[in-house]
């Protein structure tokens, strides 16, 4: 997130960097997002790295202070993905990107009971097809994980997109194709 928030600094964007937080803070700081967005009317990115998982069919973006134990906690102690993009999109801005650098792996399965039957905790993230203007960006493609960086060091996926933003004038899906 620090290398990503550095160039688009460098770039000329305002942006707002937040690491490590909990479940509250990443509820206001999407609300503050939207509000912002609905009152500039500016293109929006927003951008997470950490952990996402897949909840039948559902994503959730985990925040620091999550404690999963069982598969009822995801939806009360992680922020839902749906409801994120929703949220920025009745912003009626001109475009919205969100930026996933989720592993996309639960890493509370070995100690999660399955408890609600039908229910379940899927690998990586569930598709997902955004309406209107907004780009979604994974690190890995849906029912995948992605890979992490070296101890320290950025992720492949941050490495690429960091060296991509540098390129001027390239058209946004042709960056992340690259």
């Amino acid at each position: 997130a620090s290398a990503i928030a550095a160039q688009l600094k460098q770039s000329g964007f305002e942006v707002t960097l937040l690491l490590d937080i909990t479940r509250d803070a990443m509820t206001r700081a999407i609300g503050a997002h939207a509000a912002l967005l609905a009152k500039t009317k500016a293109v929006g990115l927003f951008y997470f790295a950490g952990h996402g998982v897949q909840l039948a069919w559902r994503n959730f973006l985990l925040p620091v202070d999550a404690v999963i134990d069982k598969m009822e906690d995801i939806p009360r102690q992680c922020v839902d993905l749906g409801a994120l993009i929703s949220g920025i999109t009745r912003a009626a801005n001109p475009m919205n990107m969100v930026i996933l650098d989720a592993c996309r792996d639960n890493p509370f399965v070995a100690r999660m009971s399955r408890t609600v039957a039908g229910r379940s905790v899927g690998r990586g993230l569930a598709r997902i097809e955004p309406e209107g203007g907004t780009l979604v960006a994974f690190a890995a493609k849906h029912g995948q994980t992605a890979h992490d960086g070296a101890q320290g060091g950025n992720s492949p996926f941050v490495s690429a997109f960091v060296r991509q933003l540098q390129s001027p004038n390239v058209e946004i899906s042709k960056m992340f194709r690259l």
